[in-house]
């Protein structure tokens, strides 16, 4: 099967995951009320405690940006656990499409929604008094370095998702897995606040370079090499997790 019959598989099974969206509007609303509940309790009540809530919305909102996107990729597991619930992927197996086509399907609608969910949190934001400074260009690239890093999360998100027993069982895993990139990173506060073991982690963190990354992207600043470590990571990521959700998945429709 050609790369250009497998791209156009997938972007079938996109639509399909999307088209729910419109049948089940509680759905779309709950994506849409995260970020502003986020923003709310971090950017805003954490901005006030402050005492300088212009600089604090200006720091805190990439950081917190970067939170909702990553947190968003536990969808994209859960949707398959529940695909293999519903007995889903046992139609799929009497179906002449690629393996990769499912998953890709399932992770490209979440990026879309993922897209969507962005732009709500920025507008919100700009609602708070956050403010872009830099240029058009250096703003979409930040925004794209942070769907770039959610995709290849999502192909974690993806083979736990297809491993776990059931939606619940995969959603406890990813969270125990995003719990220490979130809040172990600068995305919320300078490494320099930080006690030693924390301080070391946060160094670590790959979640620390997007997020300072997209700071840098949107507020302005030196970005040094927090780009290009991000990139490495999300290279890194996709090169070892797409090959195994794709093995696990073939095993699952056997």
């Amino acid at each position: 099967m050609t790369s250009r019959n497998t791209f156009a598989q997938g972007m079938t099974l996109t639509w399909r995951s999307l088209v729910p969206l419109r049948n089940q509007p509680g759905e779309l609303i709950q994506l849409l009320l995260q970020p502003i509940f986020m923003i709310v309790i971090f950017v805003v009540v954490f901005g006030a405690m402050s005492g300088d809530q212009g600089g604090a919305v200006q720091r805190l909102l990439p950081g917190v940006l970067t939170q909702v996107a990553l947190t968003q990729t536990i969808t994209t597991g859960m949707r398959l656990a529940e695909d293999i619930g519903n007995g889903v992927f046992d139609r799929f197996r009497s179906m002449p499409i690629a393996r990769s086509a499912p998953l890709m399907g399932r992770i490209l609608a979440d990026t879309a929604t993922m897209t969507l969910t962005i732009a709500v949190a920025l507008l919100v934001g700009a609602a708070v008094g956050f403010r872009i400074r830099t240029s058009p260009l250096e703003a979409l690239g930040g925004v794209a370095l942070l769907l770039t890093f959610t995709l290849s999360l999502g192909w974690v998100s993806a083979w736990l998702g297809l491993r776990a027993r059931s939606a619940a069982s995969m959603q406890g895993m990813a969270t125990a897995v995003l719990l220490p990139l979130t809040f172990g990173s600068t995305a919320l506060i300078p490494a320099a606040n930080l006690p030693g073991v924390l301080r070391w982690w946060a160094n670590l963190n790959p979640v620390s370079h997007l997020a300072d990354s997209l700071r840098a992207l949107l507020t302005g600043g030196p970005v040094g090499a927090h780009v290009w470590i991000t990139l490495g990571w999300c290279t890194a990521i996709a090169a070892c997790f797409v090959p195994l959700a794709v093995r696990t998945y073939a095993r699952r429709i056997r």
